[in-house]
């Protein structure tokens, strides 16, 4: 229960107060072996602050931050982010 309300606190503070839309998940494993498919250049995703709903995007590397790989997990072919500088803050994803 104490991580549940640690991911309601995380997701409110970066979709800026809206209530926590949290749910318990299986997420996969990262995989022992991968392939690289490259450096990630930039992520876009779609998400809804302040009651608005918007497209983000987030260049990679504009700061000087080491860029993150895409890799596939050589087994199940699953996409996984790995590496680099940046993190995820109530502000956005920042190096």
């Amino acid at each position: 229960m104490e991580h549940l309300e640690e991911a309601k606190k995380k997701y409110e503070a970066f979709h800026w107060g809206t209530q926590g839309k949290v749910k318990e998940a299986t997420l996969p494993k990262p995989p022992k072996f991968a392939f690289a498919i490259g450096k990630i250049v930039s992520i876009a995703y779609e998400t809804t602050k302040d009651g608005e709903t918007a497209t983000w995007e987030h260049e990679f590397g504009e700061e000087g931050g080491e860029r993150p790989d895409l890799v596939a997990d050589s087994k199940n072919h699953k996409l996984f982010i790995v590496g680099g500088d940046y993190k995820v803050e109530p502000r956005g994803i920042v190096d």
